[in-house]
């Protein structure tokens, strides 16, 4: 990955390649934007550039051995800390370690680089424990944060680090990109309009089973309120075995197409069910619509803390279906 190939966020690249050519870069960064925006696409593609032996342009060169380490994923200066799957927060052990290999010189490059991938989910002690080195940095490392949710990070922590902030990419730009890609013009439009800006979730969205399992999700919801409890259990079953984030994500941007509707306001992001969403909205009072979207956000942060995936979408799905048998007929929240 070189900076060059980062898609739609050209004055920051512009910003860190100018910082690079004049040997300015920074101890800290603090890359942050919307979850699938770039922030991990740039960290990587800047690691290579402080790291390549013969930068071209002001870039990677992707043919020395540092470039090839670093695509390889075998550079011993180059680190990359995330959460353990079983866990809900990245454990100040990870932290200590690091601050003391940041402190070690490096083995091959100028410098070491570590990018440490999600840095909302340090819990209080683990970013106390980052402070003494976002403070003083030791002389040849850089540390790259990167964080979807900044607002969870201290205040001691933000204020320690130079910020990077990365926007949605736009429509136009994120539909080239897919269309660059391979994909059909009217399907990268389709996807760039579900991805909301972001390049990841746009290509996770272009998978297969990934549209299969939207599908599946906008259907069922279109119909839900028809739905039993043993249809909706054996569909927390089959969302449970696939990708979760996925359908999740679908039944989010259903409700926000839905109370958008209702509302008459913004463009509806999923045109294939369009008809769909506005018989939902036709018989949805907002406050049933802000309910379920407010069940969808507890669901997803129960998940997230390691809930039993099955039994939460289930009980979700439940109660969704609940509201929207309780919530169908009556506007009186126009006139109440």
């Amino acid at each position: 990955m070189k900076l060059a190939d980062i898609v739609g966020h050209e004055r920051a690249v512009a910003a860190l390649k100018q910082a690079a050519a004049r040997g300015r870069i920074t101890g800290t960064y603090l890359l942050v934007g919307p979850a699938g925006v770039g922030k991990r696409t740039l960290a990587d593609a800047l690691a290579a550039r402080m790291l390549c032996a013969a930068p071209d342009a002001d870039d990677a060169c992707s043919v020395c051995a540092q470039c090839t380490r670093v695509a390889a994923g075998t550079h011993p200066d180059l680190r990359i800390v995330t959460r353990d799957p079983d866990r809900r927060d990245i454990r100040i052990e990870q932290v200590r370690e690091l601050c003391r290999w940041l402190a070690l010189r490096p083995l091959m490059a100028d410098r070491k680089v570590a990018i440490l991938d999600g840095a909302e989910q340090l819990n209080e002690h683990g970013q106390n424990a980052l402070l003494k080195t976002l403070e003083e940095p030791p002389g040849a490392a850089v540390l790259l944060l990167v964080a979807s949710a900044p607002t969870l990070l201290l205040p001691t922590v933000r204020s320690r680090c130079q910020r990077v902030r990365l926007d949605p990419v736009p429509a136009e730009a994120l539909a080239a990109f897919l269309q660059r890609r391979g994909v059909p013009e009217g399907q990268a439009r389709r996807l760039a309009a579900l991805a909301e800006g972001a390049p990841g979730r746009a290509l996770q969205l272009g998978d297969e089973d990934h549209l299969r399992v939207r599908a599946e999700v906008v259907g069922a919801l279109a119909e839900l309120s028809g739905k039993t409890a043993v249809q909706l259990s054996t569909l927390a079953q089959q969302l449970a075995r696939g990708p979760v984030d996925v359908a999740l994500d679908a039944a989010v941007a259903w409700y926000r197409d839905v109370l958008g509707c209702a509302l008459g306001a913004g463009p509806i992001r999923n045109p294939d069910a369009a008809d769909a969403i506005r018989v939902a909205a036709a018989r949805s009072a907002p406050p049933v619509i802000l309910r379920q979207l407010a069940l969808l956000c507890g669901t997803i942060e129960d998940i997230e803390k390691n809930a039993n995936k099955q039994l939460a979408l289930e009980t979700m799905l439940l109660a969704l279906r609940d509201l929207d048998r309780g919530g169908t007929g009556s506007k009186t929240w126009m006139t109440s």
